[in-house]
C-alpha cells in the first residue's frame, strides 16, 4: 500500500485530495506547508510527496530544494494554478517528477500519482543496486569453506523458498543477520525490502510503537502518524534480531500480528493487514526461558519451526582466513594487505569469543599497525592472547605453596577466567576446563552463594547459553 503525503495550505484543497487517495486504497497524511512536510518526511518513508507551490513559512520551491539536499529522493508532484505554469516547470528542472494543474479532475490525479510510483520504485531499486556495486552491504556476504558453514547455507537456501518462520541461532558475532539476509535474497520476496529490527536496542516502552507504528497524538512527542517495522517490510522480510530480549508484554501483540497478519498501531483502531516473513534470531536458549516464564510458549512455537544453528568461528576454522582476506578488503587502507603464514596459524589458533566481529575488530588494528609494511605477521597480532592447545590439564604441575593455598579461591578464579575467555558461554568454558556442561553448572551453582561476581557471572552466562550446542549470539 503506497503512502503519500499531500502539502497545501488549503484545509478544503487537503480534504479533497486526501478523499481521492484514501478512495483508491492509498495511505494518506497531511501538512499545512513545507516546513511541517519536512518534519514528516524526516520521521517517515513517503511513495510520493504532491504539494501546492504557493504555500506560507516554507513554499514548494524552498521544500524540494531541501528535500535534494538532504538527498530524500521521493519524488515530488507539484499542484499549481494555470497562471504559474512556469514556476511549476522550474520546479520540474529542480528535481520535481511532474505537475498538475487546477483545476483537476480525480482520473488526471490518480493517473499523475501512478506514474510517480512507478519512478519511486525505480528509484528505490536503483538505490539498492548502487548499495551492492559500491560494497555498501558490507558484512552481507556468506564467505565460508567450512562443512558447518556448508550445511547452515544449504538449510537457509532450502527454507528461502517458502514462507516458514526461521529461527536463527548462534553466538555473539557468528553473522545471524547475514544468515537472515541471504535467506531473503533467495526467496520469493527478494524484489522486496529487507527490515532488520535489534529488540535488544529498543526501548522495553517503545517496542510497540517501533513495531507497529503509532497514531498522531497517541503519545507525548507523536506529532504525526507514523509507520512501524511491519507496515515498512510489508511484502518483504522483517528480521527480528534478539527475540529474546523482547519484553513479555509485547509478546502477545507480536504473536497476535504473526497470527492474524493484521494489527494495530498505537493509539489507533483500524486493523491493519500485512503480508511479512518472519526471521528471527536469538543468543539465547528460548525454550528454557518458556520454562522460567520469561518468554511464551506459544510465541515461541510459532517462530521456532525452522531453526538453524550457525556454529561459533572456533568450530569452523576453515572459514577464519577467507573471512579475514574478505574482511580486508572492506576497509579502504587494507585493498592490498596481505596475511603472512606465521599470521594466518595464530588466527587459527585463536578461540575468537567475539567471533567474526571479534575478527573484523582485530583485523582493522592489525591494517592500522601495518599501513606501512602492508602485511600482517604473526608479530603483528602478538596482543592475541592464544591458548594453547588444550590436553585437558594432564601436563600441567601447580606447586603447593610452603603457607598452602585457599582452594576454593583458586577454583572460584579458573571458573571466572573461563566464562571470560569465552565470551560468557557456559558450554565453551566447561571445555576449557575439560568439565562436561552439567557438572560445570553444578559447579556455578555450588559457587553462586560465596562469591557475587560468580553469581552474576554465572547468571548470564545461563541466559547465553543454547540447550543443545551452547553456540549463540548475535548478528555479525
Amino acid at each position: 500500500m503506497a503512502h503519500i503525503l499531500v502539502v497545501d495550505d488549503e484545509q478544503k484543497m487537503r480534504n479533497l485530495l486526501s478523499m481521492m487517495l484514501e478512495r483508491k486504497g492509498f495511505k494518506v497524511d497531511k501538512a499545512v506547508n513545507g516546513r511541517d512536510a519536512l518534519d514528516m518526511l524526516y520521521q517517515n518513508t513517503y511513495d510520493v510527496v504532491i504539494s501546492d507551490i504557493k504555500m506560507p513559512e516554507m513554499d514548494g520551491r524552498e521544500l524540494i530544494t531541501r528535500l535534494r539536499e538532504e538527498k530524500i529522493l521521493t519524488p515530488v508532484v507539484f499542484i499549481t494554478a494555470f497562471a504559474t505554469i512556469d514556476s511549476a516547470v522550474d520546479m520540474m528542472q529542480q528535481g520535481a517528477c511532474d505537475y498538475v494543474t487546477k483545476p483537476f479532475d480525480e482520473a488526471k490525479i490518480l493517473f499523475t500519482v501512478n506514474k510517480a510510483l512507478k519512478l519511486s520504485r525505480l528509484i528505490m531499486e536503483n538505490q539498492e543496486m548502487k548499495a551492492v556495486i559500491r560494497g555498501t552491504e558490507k558484512g552481507h556476504e556468506l564467505i565460508y569453506r567450512s562443512r558447518g558453514m556448508k550445511e547452515v547455507v544449504a538449510l537457509a537456501e532450502n527454507v528461502a523458498t517458502v514462507d516458514t518462520a526461521v529461527m536463527i541461532q548462534g553466538e555473539s558475532g557468528t553473522g545471524k543477520e547475514v544468515v537472515a539476509n541471504h535467506i531473503h535474497k533467495c526467496s520469493l520476496r527478494s524484489a522486496q525490502r529487507f527490515v532488520p529490527v535489534n529488540c535488544a536496542a529498543i526501548s522495553s516502552n517503545l517496542v510497540e510503537s517501533e513495531l507497529f507504528g503509532y497514531e498522531k497524538g497517541a503519545f507525548t512527542g507523536a506529532a504525526a502518524r507514523t509507520r512501524g517495522k511491519f507496515e515498512f517490510a510489508d511484502k518483504g522480510t522483517l528480521f527480528l534480531d534478539e527475540i529474546g530480549d523482547l519484553p513479555l508484554e509485547s509478546q502477545g501483540k507480536l504473536l497476535r500480528a504473526l497470527q492474524e497478519k493484521k494489527f494495530q498501531r498505537v493509539g489507533g483502531n483500524e486493523e491493519i493487514p500485512v503480508d511479512v516473513r518472519i526471521v528471527c534470531a536469538t543468543n539465547r536458549d528460548l525454550q528454557a526461558m518458556v520454562h522460567q516464564k520469561m518468554f511464551r510458549q506459544d510465541l515461541f512455537y510459532r517462530i521456532n519451526v525452522f531453526p538453524i544453528v550457525i556454529p561459533p568461528l572456533r568450530q569452523r576454522r576453515d572459514d577464519i582466513v577467507p573471512i579475514a582476506e574478505h574482511l580486508m578488503k572492506t576497509f579502504s587502507f587494507g585493498k592490498n594487505h596481505t596475511l603472512t603464514e606465521g599470521a594466518c596459524q595464530k588466527l587459527k589458533e585463536y578461540p575468537w569469543p567475539g567471533n567474526v566481529r571479534e575478527l573484523a575488530n582485530v583485523l582493522e588494528r592489525c591494517l592500522i599497525l601495518t599501513r606501512n609494511t602492508g602485511q600482517i605477521t604473526a608479530d603483528t597480532l602478538s596482543f592475541l592472547q592464544v591458548a594453547p592447545n588444550n590436553d585437558k590439564g594432564t601436563h600441567i604441575r601447580i606447586r603447593l605453596p610452603a603457607n598452602g593455598i585457599a582452594l576454593q579461591k583458586v577454583q572460584m578464579s579458573l571458573v571466572k577466567q573461563a566464562l571470560q575467555a569465552a565470551g560468557n558461554n557456559q558450554t565453551t568454558a566447561a571445555k576449557l576446563l575439560g568439565l562436561s556442561r552439567s557438572k560445570f553448572r553444578v559447579l556455578l551453582k555450588n559457587m553462586n552463594g560465596d562469591n557475587p561476581d560468580i553469581a552474576d557471572t554465572a547468571d548470564s552466562a545461563d541466559n547465553g547459553d543454547t540447550a543443545d550446542n551452547g553456540d549463540n549470539g548475535d548478528n555479525e
